[in-house]
Parts: C-alpha cells; structure tokens; sequence
C-alpha cells in the first residue's frame, strides 16, 4: 500500500476545502431562492396576457435589421452528456413557457433581454417551484449600433426564444448578494435584484424549445446541425440527440 507524505496532504488540502466551499454557495443559493420562491402564492398567467406580451415584443423588434453574432463557448463548458448530468450540473431542470420577453440595458457593450418562464414542471430541484414565475437572461436583443441605430441581435448558438414556446433547461440560482457591486447595480436596474433571477448554465447546449403549437422538443442551438455544422458540433449533436429524445419520451 503506498504511503501519502505529509507534502501531498498539504496539497490536497486546499483543493478540498475550495470545492466544498464552491458547493456550499451553490447549495446555499439554491437554498435562499427555494425558501423565497416557494413560499409566494402559486402563479398563473392567461393566453390573453401571453399574446399582448407578444404583440408588444413584435412591435418593439418585428421591423429591426437582424444582426446575426456567432458565439463562441468555452472548451471547458459543462457539456450534459445524458440527463443525469443534466441533472448534476444544475441547481433545478425545468420545463415552463416564455410568457415575457423584456429588453435590458446594454451589458459590457452587449446586448441582453430578460425572459420570464412560468415553470410548469420540476424535473430536478424542489417541486414547490412549479407555477412560480422566474427570470432568466439572454445575449443578444435589441441595441444600438455604431450608427446609432436600433438593431436585433441574433446569438447564432443561442437564438432567444419565442413568447408562447415551451422550453425544459437547466438553471441555477443566483442573488445579487453573490455578485460584485457593479454587477449589482445592473442586475437591480434591470430587475433582476429578486429571488426569481436564475441562470441559464452554458445556453448553448442547456436550452430544448418546442414551439406555441409544435409536437416534440429540439434543440435550441441549431448551429449544431446541418450542411455548416462543424465535426465538433456534430459530434456534439450526436450525443445530444439522445437526450433530446429522452426529454420528449419523460417530459412532453
């Protein structure tokens, strides 16, 4: 049997306490979010209300020139495997509709929009959250480019979603408590100060979308097939393809 010298132990120590300690926050927000959350009254949201959200948001962007950004993702971004990684990467997985779509303020010279899922389904997490409202945030939206003029930002990996779609993802709880002061001041202006923000985990990879009146789930990112598709995202939608599948056979 090998020995571990008193070097190593010192070593590893360090390593040990910074993953219980990332753990730890992660466990605690989700922990703050759930006992906000859940305990506000279950919410609603009628057919009516969704299409003048709609109409609005059309009005808004329908006659903006398309700008089309590509993304790019980290190779060491959280790739969901199967759907039991999908579940360990997450604080919750859940499927809900996009009621809202609100434009925020520019982030870092990036444009941002704010949606609004009423959560139908828990997937993984605490089940208390269905029929609760919660936020989360897209790249891309409405700015203004170096003209001055009014433009709609499309993220090629991440298209934002349309008001009315069903959308199953994995999200993680967030609180501007945790972030920076100027973070802060920008999640409060947007509104996003509350125990109902979370965070879409790598979007490019973490979003499945089924249309107001389609039948199945695809995947969000639709870069990641097709004539353009490179091997490495092929090879990705391989391997999410079975996911995908799984997804519609349990939750659809």
């Amino acid at each position: 049997m090998k020995k571990i010298t008193p070097l190593l132990v010192l070593l590893l120590i360090p390593l040990a306490i910074s993953a219980c300690s990332t753990q730890s926050q992660s466990e605690n927000s989700a922990s703050k979010s759930e006992t906000t959350i859940v305990n506000k009254p279950e919410q609603t949201v009628s057919d009516n209300e969704i299409q003048q959200n709609k109409q609005k948001w059309e009005k808004e962007t329908g006659s903006l020139k398309v700008v089309h950004d590509k993304v790019s993702v980290s190779d060491y971004a959280t790739f969901p495997e199967d759907l039991q990684s999908l579940k360990k990467n997450n604080d919750y997985v859940i499927s809900g509709t996009v009621i809202n779509l609100q434009k925020m303020t520019d982030h870092n010279e990036t444009a941002m929009t704010k949606a609004t899922i009423l959560v139908t389904r828990v997937i993984k997490g605490n089940e208390k959250l269905e029929q609760h409202k919660i936020k989360v945030t897209f790249s891309g939206g409405v700015t203004k480019n170096a003209k001055n003029k009014k433009v709609y930002v499309q993220k090629s990996a991440v298209p934002i979603p349309a008001i009315g779609s069903k959308i199953i993802t994995g999200v993680n709880a967030k609180s501007a408590d945790d972030a920076d002061k100027k973070e802060a001041e920008y999640l409060k202006e947007n509104g996003l100060d509350g125990s109902d923000y979370f965070e879409i985990s790598v979007p490019e990879y973490n979003i499945w979308i089924k249309s107001e009146h389609g039948e199945k789930y695809h995947l969000n990112n639709q870069t990641l097939t097709g004539k353009k598709a490179t091997d490495k995202n092929k090879k990705y939608a391989k391997e999410l393809k079975k996911l995908t599948q799984q997804l519609n056979n349990n939750y659809n």
